[in-house]
């Protein structure tokens, strides 16, 4: 009697049906709490009229052990110093040879340099730590002022006082698990100071939506900073009358801004590293959906693509350049634009190489 039910084609397809229900309903029933979603409406992309000439970039470390390469930093010298995923900060020479710097106890991030040669850097899983000539580790701040550990640490500038601003992009999810801050949608990030006369921590700014990258302006008036998941960056002012207030400073991205930095002519420098999940954004609306979507294993996460793209802004909001690689797959995701020479230094997370976009690429093609 069994075996003719077997037999059955409708059986056949219902048995394994119940089987993958009831593996699925497992998954979501435990992953239940892992978010508390709220309802969300993103913004449309707005196009900034970006010339695809990116991919015209040249590699500065041919062959090097760097792996996903994230921030960038230059030295006194013109040496190049970057984070690599396997716990390692790699400097690369002015003569293209790389070689290890320091190794670190985390997942190096943003990274600049102070005021007396150390290399300042967000270590996820860490904190914030220097590091001297040598390449040897200080850890500056692993707790904020009331004692929660800060391990989520992402981009960061240097005043010239010596003051370190820097972004926790969540108090809540791992950066190994940031997709759930676009799922859940609400703001669990922010920015804080670290005085290190003083020893002092402040927070700065709360209530954001995975503050990305931050960088202060040429006076150190006021700061802006990139929220990921709401594909904008804004300006937070640090001084004068508007002291306390922020405001956008560009929104409807069409992707998700990384680290930002600043250059000599008052310009900040804006990395998009991923575009936008579409089908998140259809679903944004939809709560218990997305409580179900985030309560799967890892592996079942929304997958971020590569986007190589970066923005060069003025202070006072303007865009003088909107640059992509809509022609190749060369660069990969670009995490961090950095202004130097007859030139911008990209690193090229996907690609394991940090590139240079020439200026002169401009002359010959418009």
């Amino acid at each position: 009697m069994m075996f003719r039910s077997l037999s059955n084609p409708g059986i056949r397809i219902l048995i394994p049906s119940i089987f993958l229900f009831l593996i699925f309903g497992s998954f979501i029933l435990f992953g239940w709490t892992k978010t508390d979603p709220t309802e969300h409406d993103p913004d449309d992309i707005i196009r900034q009229e970006e010339r695809d000439i990116l991919f015209i970039s040249n590699v500065v470390n041919e062959k090097s052990p760097i792996e996903k390469p994230f921030g960038l930093a230059i030295d006194s010298r013109g040496s190049i110093y970057t984070g690599s995923s396997d716990g390692n900060i790699y400097k690369i020479k002015t003569d293209g040879q790389t070689e290890l710097f320091a190794k670190t106890s985390g997942r190096v991030l943003g990274i600049a340099f102070d005021g007396k040669e150390n290399l300042v850097a967000c270590v996820s899983g860490l904190g914030l730590a220097f590091y001297d000539s040598k390449g040897n580790e200080n850890v500056l701040l692993r707790e904020d002022s009331e004692g929660n550990p800060l391990t989520n640490l992402y981009g960061l500038d240097i005043a010239s006082d010596g003051t370190v601003y820097f972004t926790e992009v969540s108090r809540k999810f791992s950066y190994e698990d940031s997709y759930l801050e676009e799922l859940e949608s609400k703001p669990n990030g922010r920015i804080l100071s670290y005085n290190p006369r003083t020893q002092e921590v402040k927070t700065v700014l709360e209530d954001l939506y995975q503050p990305t990258g931050i960088s202060l302006s040429s006076s150190e008036d006021f700061l802006v900073f990139g929220e990921k998941y709401r594909h904008r960056v804004s300006r937070f002012w640090l001084k004068g009358k508007k002291a306390g207030k922020d405001q956008f400073f560009i929104t409807h991205l069409p992707g998700s801004p990384a680290l930002i930095s600043s250059d000599s002519q008052r310009n900040f420098w804006i990395a998009l590293s991923s575009p936008r999940h579409i089908a998140i954004d259809k679903i944004q609306n939809f709560p218990l959906l997305k409580k179900a979507i985030a309560s799967l294993p890892f592996f079942f996460k929304p997958l971020e693509g590569e986007l190589a793209y970066i923005l060069s802004m003025n202070e006072e909001g303007d865009i003088s350049l909107s640059l992509i690689d809509n022609t190749s797959d060369k660069l990969g995701s670009i995490t961090s634009a950095l202004q130097y020479g007859s030139g911008v230094l990209l690193a090229g997370f996907s690609t394991q190489k940090v590139w240079k976009w020439k200026f002169e690429t401009l002359e010959m093609f418009f």
